[in-house]
């Protein structure tokens, strides 16, 4: 009877976890906020603006058509912040900003509604980070582009969130990485970065829908530039 009670004792305690993970799932889910995007009489565009924090996300829903071009920008102050595009009835994205930034322009594969999904990075989240963001969205009928041109936002003061430090990564064998005077490849290169250099963060900007970052090499402080962040990842402290 001991042996009996003592297993059944054990299964309550599986079905009890199996609860506590089911409620913390649907706990997580609840961060994803859903919004529904719609343009105003005669126009084909739209902007929107908020804050997120930790891991908190959120969803525009947009409807649309196939062979209709959608053109997406997202402004935020932190540089852990990202959007991705996902179409109706999947969860394949077909943009996702960290790995290809903050802009997208794409004709639409199919009818239905479009899920611009706003997010941190787990990194950032996992620190309780915020960012304050604007949403720029526009559709087209006709291959056109919507013109959502700006001045590019300046928020590589340091204190924009993301990571301390930086390593380089993603390099191709052999190839190093350039450190330019100024964000964007029009600007002149200074000096080189190895494959697995750690660098200081000073703060990320979107330049032409690239991510662009300021960074220090760790030892060196003279030796400072900006590099394209695709080839940034998290590093610990050296």
């Amino acid at each position: 009877m001991r042996r009996v009670s003592a297993v059944l004792m054990r299964v309550a305690c599986v079905v009890l976890l199996a609860l506590v993970a089911s409620a913390a799932g649907a706990l997580a889910a609840s961060d994803i906020t859903t919004h529904r995007l719609r343009f105003d009489p005669g126009t084909s565009q739209a902007t929107r603006s908020g804050t997120i924090k930790g891991y908190q996300t959120v969803d525009y829903l947009l409807e649309a058509r196939a062979g209709q071009t959608m053109t997406v920008r997202l402004d935020i102050s932190n540089s852990a912040g990202y959007f991705n595009v996902v179409p109706p009835g999947s969860e394949t994205a077909i943009h996702i900003g960290s790995t290809s930034g903050n802009s997208f322009t794409g004709r639409l594969p199919t009818d239905g509604d479009y899920s611009i999904r706003v997010y941190l990075m787990r990194s950032a989240a996992r620190r309780g980070e915020s960012g304050r963001y604007t949403l720029h969205v526009g559709i087209s009928d006709d291959g056109a582009t919507a013109d959502l041109s700006r001045r590019n936002p300046d928020y590589a003061d340091g204190l924009s969130g993301g990571p301390d430090f930086w390593r380089v990564a993603g390099l191709a064998a052999g190839d190093t990485l350039n450190l330019r005077s100024g964000p964007g490849t029009t600007n002149g290169v200074d000096a080189e970065l190895d494959a697995g250099a750690v660098v200081k963060n000073l703060g990320c900007r979107m330049v032409d829908g690239t991510k662009w970052c300021r960074v220090e090499l760790t030892g060196d402080p003279a030796m400072r530039g900006w590099a394209a962040g695709r080839y940034l990842v998290e590093a610990p402290a050296p």
